[in-house]
């Protein structure tokens, strides 16, 4: 628990120490590693206390309304624009962009290189309206319309300068987004090696299946 500050780590050990004592199990003491059940009960205590946070300081704000708005209105553009016929490849792509882009910021977040202090939902810490809308849809239209490697090299580059050294700043400033650990250069990398890494592997799935349905 070291990259929390010190008074809310003595303050969680108090309270579970608090709370064996009750039960009569003992008393917690301050170790240099919590226990499972004190891991657990931290967890809980943590996001019983994000929970009234979202209450108290998100729900119902015009951050927190952009966030809903910006979450399902891209999707119906989206569904006008899609190629129709690439339906399935593109939604393979766009399926890989989600889970890279919500498995790196639970990972980001867990161990505190980021922080998202508006959240659509507070049981999700992580900006839900990039992770499942935005950005999977940027990368698909990308996909879409550059089909050869060069181009959408190239497309990936421009959107992948755009994300870190444009939007990323930017909803700092309008206080979206908290970097603690991290760097716009380090996002930029990551937007990169995320979207050649998701076309390659979509472009090897269908290929395969392809080659197998020929024979």
């Amino acid at each position: 628990m070291s990259g929390y500050p010190q008074p809310l780590k003595q303050w969680l050990f108090n309270h579970l120490a608090i709370r064996d004592w009750q039960k009569g199990i003992g008393t917690c003491t301050m170790q240099n590693y919590p226990t499972n059940e004190q891991l657990a009960e931290m967890g809980r205590i943590l996001t019983q206390a994000r929970i009234e946070n979202w209450f108290e300081n998100t729900f119902g704000s015009w951050r927190w309304w952009v966030l809903v708005v910006l979450l399902i209105f891209p999707w119906f553009i989206w569904a006008k624009i899609v190629d129709k016929k690439k339906l399935h490849e593109l939604a393979l792509f766009g399926l890989l962009i989600m889970v890279s882009s919500i498995t790196l910021d639970e990972v980001g977040f867990v161990l505190s290189l980021w922080n998202y202090p508006i959240n659509v939902i507070p049981i999700f810490p992580r900006l839900t309206s990039a992770d499942y809308t935005a950005i999977p849809i940027i990368y698909m239209l990308i996909y879409q319309y550059f089909a050869i490697w060069k181009s959408f090299l190239w497309a990936l580059i421009v959107i992948s300068v755009f994300f870190s050294f444009v939007i990323e700043p930017s909803i700092m400033k309008l206080g979206f987004y908290v970097l603690i650990n991290w760097s716009f250069l380090y996002s930029f990398i990551l937007y990169l090696v995320v979207g050649l890494s998701a076309r390659w592997l979509t472009k090897l799935l269908v290929n395969t299946t392809h080659k197998y349905n020929t024979e």
